[in-house]
């Protein structure tokens, strides 16, 4: 009886720790998504993020791309690029969250308003926006920008680069 009463409660001990075990693994393996709400700043404001790349003595991208909260994106192509004209596309919201994560990754928030040299000239200029958490930063990029925020306008050109894009206006002068 005695030896009976040992097995059970060894068995009980393993088959305990085994799930346990099982719990712990489970748990791993869940993923942890960020869940961000694109919020508008004001009831008529729903402008996430935007880029607008201006004229430089050479032959400079000139567009500006906004990006609204619910994920449609306006390209105005205004010259030296393949979209001249204004176009349209729908992103998800996997694609509006590296915009926002890459932004909280690179401090946006705190970077300078301005980077600039005023002795330097035929630089294109670049004014980068966002809003986290309910507040906007603007960006002047002309000379001397860290490369955090250079990782911040690229993600608009690879954005520029994909498919997908309607064209909904020939003059881009509006």
């Amino acid at each position: 009886m005695n030896k009976t009463i040992a097995f059970i409660t060894i068995l009980a001990l393993l088959t305990a720790c085994h799930s346990k075990k099982n719990a712990v693994v489970i748990a791993e393996e869940k993923p942890v998504v960020e869940k961000y709400k694109f919020e508008n700043i004001t009831p008529s404001d729903s402008l996430f993020t935007s880029i607008s790349k201006q004229a430089c003595f050479g032959q400079c991208p000139i567009y500006t791309i906004d990006i609204y909260n619910n994920g449609t994106v306006i390209l105005n192509g205004k010259n030296f690029l393949d979209k001249i004209g204004l176009y349209k596309k729908q992103i998800t919201y996997p694609e509006m969250l590296l915009f926002a994560t890459t932004a909280k990754s690179i401090n946006y928030m705190q970077l300078d308003d301005s980077y600039d040299n005023k002795l330097v000239s035929d630089v294109p200029t670049t004014v980068t926006s966002i809003v986290l958490n309910k507040k906007r930063k603007s960006i002047y990029d002309r000379y001397g920008a860290p490369k955090e925020l250079k990782k911040y306008e690229l993600l608009f050109t690879q954005l520029l680069k994909t498919k997908g894009w309607i064209k909904i206006k020939e003059d881009s002068n509006f």
